[in-house]
């Protein structure tokens, strides 16, 4: 198997920690590590506690918070990762052959899109629409509906969409369930900006609108935790 340079990475893991202005940050600004302790806390016995292997899919409180976070989810749909990057990895590796056909909405974070090629499979691009107006990005479901197949293993969506920052509606994402459900295909869902809005309006979430949806998230955009 041979992974492509993901070069968008590539540039900023070279650049990013040398310039003293990054006008490619996406993220919100990262907090003090002072900012993280509350002044209830009893630091001495934070700083006391030692550091131990823990479990590998994330502690009970850890995952049992995280579901709180979806609808019907309970700790045993929640695998912890180091962040959305790994996430993301992972559910390629686990899901997808050679030969089958990898939907990618595009714009997008193109890791997938690269993974997708290094497991052996046919990258469909979905482009999002450019309508030229306010919230010009839109989705296209007509074009999904036409492109999606039986060969489809991941239909790839991202919500708010990263570079654009379109966000899409439970009625859009309800459709784009059912079109994966018709063709047995599973939807991978990267939702790191969920929470990140500027508005106060939560973009609503893909999980719960299939049985055959995965959705990846991290704390590096939302929460300022890179």
């Amino acid at each position: 198997m041979k992974v492509e340079q993901f070069t968008l990475e590539r540039m900023q893991s070279i650049y990013e920690n040398q310039v003293d202005i990054n006008l490619s940050e996406s993220g919100v600004a990262p907090l003090k590590l002072s900012e993280l302790v509350d002044d209830s806390l009893d630091r001495d016995a934070l700083l006391a506690e030692a550091l131990r292997y823990t479990q590998s899919n994330g502690t009970l409180p850890l995952r049992t918070a995280i579901a709180a976070r979806y609808p019907g989810a309970t700790c045993d749909h929640v695998q912890v990762t180091s962040g959305g990057s790994e996430a993301n990895f992972i559910t390629m590796w686990n899901f997808v052959e050679p030969g089958d056909e990898v939907v990618v909405m595009v714009p997008n974070y193109m890791q997938t899109w690269g993974l997708g090629r290094a497991f052996g499979a046919l990258i469909k691009e979905w482009p999002l629409v450019n309508t030229g107006n306010p919230g010009r990005w839109q989705l296209d479901l007509t074009t999904l509906e036409r492109i999606v197949s039986s060969r489809t293993k991941l239909i790839v969506v991202c919500n708010p969409n990263n570079p654009t920052g379109a966000r899409f509606e439970a009625g859009d994402l309800d459709r784009i369930a059912a079109i994966a459900d018709r063709h047995g295909a599973w939807i991978l869902a990267d939702e790191i900006y969920r929470g990140a809005e500027r508005d106060g309006r939560e973009t609503p979430s893909l999980w719960g609108r299939s049985d055959r949806v995965i959705v990846t998230s991290g704390l590096s955009k939302a929460y300022g935790l890179p």
